[in-house]
């Protein structure tokens, strides 16, 4: 396949087909039981879990959505960019995505589904690749479904164990502290909106190239993991925060399939006194004991593992979240200083150290001008089929610099100006990257192309 006939492809949206109904609820609930039972035979306790596990709301009438094979891939990037590695695996780390980039294609029916060559096991190892597209898959639904149910929000990806490093030791010695902080969800996704709270909600998404059981039991386990994060405490109730369970059947017949449960929540970072948080203050590192205490039926107190937020510590956590989620952007711009700055002790070792990234390949150097708009980011260079391909990730070159400065309300006024006109001159943009270019609703751009010495020079 030649590089022209595989950005297209890349190009082409495609349909991505949605499952959640109250038969799925009671496929997963009789999952959930079997589990259990084999826990307590193996000596262990049942998991807690959501209770009111729920599809979709039918008056959402949310059946699917259209995507590109690129957004998606785009999507899996920026979900991955701070993916626990160090400066060792940098490189590889952030350029995760690009292995899939002939592996997804559109089908005579226009839906989603993988190539011949995303079905090669001499190109992918299927858990491997179940994994990280179960990743890309859903994030964009969950993110598509949010934006549908909060239009006036923009929602940042947070990855929940890097934020909840920031308060939790989730590596302390013993057992006993592994137990209470292993189970958790992969992500948080963080409605933004200037001068009002932020809202949260735990995401939790997987991906599978079995049989539909194989849905079932990956969508009971996820029910777990997001009952470990929680707002409140024993005086005030506890609230569970909203969350979706994803679930890809990455083989699907006819189709790549998202099987999804939404179980209900709270999920608003209300900071007693405020009509929105204070970003600007310092964000503690904390140590903080893994528990979620709550009060029995019979009036006495107990405890479980999980994290508890409670409401003096709700701005606390939105700082945390509106740091993780720029230096996120920084690290995928490649700026691993900037983002370094930005994030706590414990969170900083996902960079390693200050200066080891000198040595990965991966470098905050590159810049280009597109359709008048100044980018800056970082860049990388492999061959596709006998040709060289490069590929650009990075950010306006003003909204790295409100991000670099801590910035964070500042980059958040000026997001909507910058991508409405991104919007606006985007056929300019196309004619000068001549490729394939993407901008999320972060501000976050990736772009590929064909190397060629006819094109604008990225510096």
């Amino acid at each position: 396949m030649d590089v022209a006939t595989v950005l297209k492809q890349l190009e082409e949206p495609a349909a991505v087909t949605f499952q959640s109904t109250s038969n799925l609820v009671g496929h997963v609930r009789r999952a959930a039981k079997k589990i259990d039972t084999e826990r307590v035979k193996a000596g262990k306790s049942p998991y807690e879990r959501k209770l009111h596990l729920a599809p979709v709301p039918e008056v959402e009438k949310l059946r699917g959505m259209s995507i590109s094979p690129w957004e998606l891939l785009h999507m899996l990037a920026r979900a991955t960019t701070l993916a626990g590695h160090g400066s060792s695996r940098a490189l590889a780390q952030h350029w995760n995505s690009l292995r899939y980039v002939t592996a997804l294609q559109a089908n005579h029916q226009r839906r989603m589904e993988l190539s011949a060559d995303g079905k090669n096991p001499r190109y992918h190892r299927k858990a491997v690749q179940a994994q990280d597209l179960g990743i890309a898959f859903g994030l964009a639904t969950a993110h598509y479904i949010l934006r549908h149910r909060h239009p006036d929000y923009r929602f940042d990806i947070v990855d929940a164990e890097l934020a909840l490093e920031a308060g939790w030791a989730l590596q302390g010695a013993g057992s006993t502290a592994r137990e209470r902080t292993r189970l958790r969800p992969n992500y948080f996704l963080v409605g933004r909106k200037l001068g009002a709270p932020l809202r949260i909600a735990s995401v939790d998404c997987k991906g599978s190239h079995g049989k539909v059981e194989a849905q079932h039991d990956q969508l009971a386990k996820s029910a777990a993991l997001v009952e470990t994060v929680v707002l409140g405490d024993v005086d005030g109730g506890v609230t569970p925060l909203p969350s979706l369970l994803l679930a890809t059947a990455v083989a699907a017949k006819g189709g790549i399939e998202t099987r999804l449960l939404d179980p209900d929540g709270g999920g608003i970072l209300a900071v007693p006194g405020k009509s929105a948080p204070d970003l600007t203050g310092p964000a503690d590192e904390l140590n903080l004991l893994p528990l979620i205490h709550f009060t029995n039926s019979d009036g006495r107190q107990s405890a479980r593992p999980g994290f508890s937020i409670p409401a003096e510590r709700t701005e606390w956590l939105s700082r945390i979240l509106a740091r993780t989620a720029a230096a996120g952007l920084l690290t995928f711009a490649g700026d691993r200083d900037a983002a370094r700055s930005l994030l706590t002790k414990r969170q900083q070792h996902r960079l390693g150290s200050s200066h080891s990234h000198a040595s990965s390949g991966m470098r905050f150097d590159t810049g280009i001008t597109l359709g008048g708009m100044s980018l800056v980011g970082t860049d990388h260079v492999f061959r596709l089929n006998g040709r060289r391909v490069e590929v650009f990730s990075g950010l306006v070159e003003h909204m790295h610099r409100h991000l670099a400065k801590h910035e964070l309300n500042e980059h958040e006024a000026a997001l909507p100006n910058t991508v409405a006109t991104w919007k606006r001159k985007k056929a300019a943009i196309a004619k000068d990257w001549d490729g394939l270019v993407h901008m999320d609703s972060a501000g976050a751009v990736l772009a590929i192309r064909a190397q060629d010495t006819n094109h604008q020079q990225l510096y």
